[in-house]
């Protein structure tokens, strides 16, 4: 095979001074094979080497913009695509030190500048000479790999179809190609027969197989959407046919319930064909932002869903204020046609759980379980009371890793229906509309002190912040919430009779 190395002989000088570019350019003028190329700037010696392919550099060692042994160092290192190109150092004087330290760093030659003429020329070429045939045998030994792989790919492949001939020679279909090359007694020959006897049944079944192929995709592809890839890479499973009843992980995981508010008031002129459209084309907004947050949707629930985020609280929480976006978004369609806006509650707790396949031989599902999602559960039921769009637990929060990256509202301390513990809730404002976030982040201070007086049992007090709160955002949920239960309090008559500032729920 012929050799594609070009063996021209190419100089590239660096050097900030022009004249020496023009003296070396005049002595290489009457070499016919010398092509010569200039560089002044060695910040762009590099590029400059890259248009050129150079067979041999000439360097100066002192240049302004750059310390010369520097340039050596870096022309030398292993990834530069100089590394291998001779280099010539110029200097203008003979200086011990400076020589042996560019030899050290990798420099081929050595010269005083202006150097001698021929001997100039002479030791160009041989450097060329050597580079060009080093490119040479690089490409020659490239060129025996890759014979050497060819021949062993060649004959393993032979091997192969050859230890099958003795099963598949006994097909009894008519030869139609490659009978010249069949009528051979060695073993390609045989693989000539075996192959002229497998055409035909090949073609025979190559639609029946593409047909299947087609199917099977459609198939995995309708698997995929009752058990998402998601789930079955967080299972450690390749495929859907290795899932098993039982099978599950168990981990510290973020999990979020989500519903729509007053979903009955909303579809109860419905069709249940106008329900279905309805229920999807919410769906359809706002299960992609679980996903692109590295969630898992385990179940839908009608108008509401259930996730887990096995990466925790950071993840929960960047869905929920991106899935209230979508809402919002929604919301102003909606409305432009006339229709309802929603109202979304979202509720996200961190805790242990387990995640895996429920059911019986015959019909199983994933789904999750730990006390920790029936909690989260009720944290989303507390959405309507508080009148709030995204809600999570203490949990939850100490688990962000930048809380500060959020505008967070403490709620309330609490207990829901079921639970004997209390928890902290806590509202993140980032999911409300703007107009709404604005005017609780103006009303913030009183609201933190209204509830400052509320859990010291100071109801009258609380009453009066929890009034500006009001005269700010009339539409505050939460402030009136908590209006409403001072005044019960104040007019209880065991109102401060082991009052301990948490309020027990009795709904869900």
């Amino acid at each position: 095979m012929t050799s594609t190395i070009d063996e021209k002989i190419t100089v590239l000088l660096i050097d900030d001074q022009s004249i020496i570019g023009e003296a070396i350019s005049r002595m290489l003028a009457a070499e016919p094979d010398i092509v010569f190329h200039y560089c002044s700037d060695p910040t762009l010696a590099l590029k400059a080497a890259k248009d050129c392919n150079p067979t041999v550099i000439l360097q100066d060692l002192v240049m302004p913009q750059m310390e010369g042994l520097l340039l050596v160092r870096y022309l030398r290192s292993q990834d530069s695509p100089t590394c291998h190109i001779p280099l010539i150092v110029l200097s203008s004087k003979e200086e011990p030190v400076i020589k042996a330290k560019a030899f050290e760093l990798g420099a081929n030659d050595y010269l005083v500048k202006l150097p001698n003429n021929m001997e100039l020329i002479a030791r160009i070429r041989y450097h060329s000479k050597a580079y060009i045939n080093f490119l040479k045998r690089q490409e020659a030994e490239a060129l025996f790999k890759e014979e050497i792989m060819r021949q062993a790919a060649y004959i393993e492949e032979v091997d192969r179809v050859t230890s099958a001939a003795s099963d598949v020679e006994r097909d009894a279909f008519q030869p139609d190609k490659l009978t010249e090359v069949a009528k051979r007694s060695d073993e390609l020959g045989q693989l000539a027969r075996v192959f002229t006897n497998m055409v035909k049944t090949v073609k025979a079944r190559e639609k029946e197989l593409i047909t299947a192929n087609t199917e099977l995709e459609s198939l995995l592809k309708a698997y995929g959407r009752f058990v998402p890839h998601e789930y079955l890479r967080f299972l450690r499973k390749e495929k859907i046919t290795d899932v098993q009843l039982g099978d599950h992980v168990s981990k510290v995981m973020a999990v979020m319930f989500s519903d729509i508010r007053s979903f009955t008031t909303i579809s109860e002129n419905m069709t249940p064909q106008d329900n279905f459209n309805f229920v999807n084309a919410y769906l359809k907004r706002v299960s992609p932002e679980i996903r692109s947050h590295y969630g898992i949707i385990v179940k839908f629930l009608g108008d509401g869903m259930m996730a887990v985020f096995p990466e925790g609280a950071d993840d929960a929480v960047a869905a929920g204020v991106a899935k209230q976006k979508r809402v919002h978004e929604y919301n102003e369609e909606r409305v432009k046609k006339g229709y309802l806006p929603l109202q979304v509650g979202i509720g996200i707790h961190v805790g242990h759980m387990m995640l895996g396949m429920v059911g019986e031989e015959n019909r199983m599902q994933g789904d999750a379980f730990s006390d920790n999602v029936n909690l989260t559960a009720r944290l989303e039921g507390l959405t309507k009371f508080y009148g709030v769009s995204l809600l999570i637990s203490e949990q939850t929060l100490e688990h962000l890793s930048n809380s500060t990256k959020y505008q967070i509202r403490f709620l309330d301390r609490a207990v829901v229906k079921g639970r004997t513990e209390p928890i902290s809730v806590y509202e993140i404002l980032d999911a409300e509309i703007d107009e709404i976030k604005i005017l609780k982040l103006k009303s913030q201070p009183d609201f933190e002190q209204a509830l400052d007086y509320y859990r010291q049992g100071s109801f009258e007090q609380a009453k009066v912040y929890l009034s500006k709160v009001l005269s700010v955002n009339s539409a505050d949920k939460t402030a009136d919430l908590y209006l409403s239960r001072v005044n019960y309090l104040l007019q209880s008559d065991n109102r401060t009779e082991k009052w301990d500032g948490v309020w027990r729920f009795t709904e869900k």
